[in-house]
């Protein structure tokens, strides 16, 4: 990360800290914390109702990103549960599996150092067409991360990745913005139904 460049999505979590601070029982919400697969999900809150679930996705972040900021988002929110995504821009910035693993620890750890008693999932990185040529590096990525999940206490995967597959293997491109990267509105059916099924709704 650039050090001329430590304030970059500054306005994005500016937002998050006002959003945050106009909460009613705080201590109450599952947080959405990661890059610009939660924020773009703009109706997750209708998505998991009943759940009171709270989107705190910015930018098009990475794991550095939402090491740097996790302390400032969270200084103010006791959530009860947390669920991360992340790791999408990592790998396609051409930082390995392994070290996206270390991140993932990093940003795991602090979650728990500050949040010792909650629940901590993480979303696979998802495939997409666009990222075809990393898919097998995603895929290796979740699978290091699942069994890292496996040593830590309340921590669980939620696999949204093998529900985005075709029967070849591939991401379906009908998921997909024209981008060929980012979710369209049956690609976020796909991530809710998976994620309902996951907290049991």
């Amino acid at each position: 990360m650039e050090s001329d460049n430590l304030f970059q999505f500054e306005d994005e979590i500016v937002a998050l800290e006002q959003k945050i601070q106009r909460l009613e029982a705080p201590e109450n919400h599952i947080a959405f914390y990661g890059s610009s697969s939660i924020r773009l999900w703009t109706h997750l809150e209708d998505d998991l109702s009943p759940l009171k679930t709270i989107n705190l996705g910015f930018g098009g972040s990475s794991f550095a990103w939402c090491i740097h900021y996790f302390d400032r988002v969270f200084k103010n929110l006791e959530p009860k549960h947390l669920v991360i995504y992340v790791g999408d821009n990592d790998l396609a910035q051409g930082v390995p599996p392994e070290k996206v693993l270390l991140k993932f620890r990093k940003l795991s750890n602090m979650a728990r150092e500050r949040f010792p008693a909650i629940p901590i999932d993480f979303i696979t990185i998802k495939p997409s067409p666009e990222r075809r040529p990393i898919l097998s590096q995603i895929h290796l990525t979740n699978q290091l991360i699942r069994k890292e999940l496996l040593a830590m206490p309340k921590a669980e995967l939620i696999n949204v990745y093998d529900s985005m597959l075709d029967e070849k293997n591939e991401a379906r491109p009908e998921l997909f913005l024209e981008d060929q990267l980012h979710l369209n509105e049956a690609g976020y059916k796909v991530w809710k139904g998976v994620v309902r099924k996951h907290f049991g709704i």
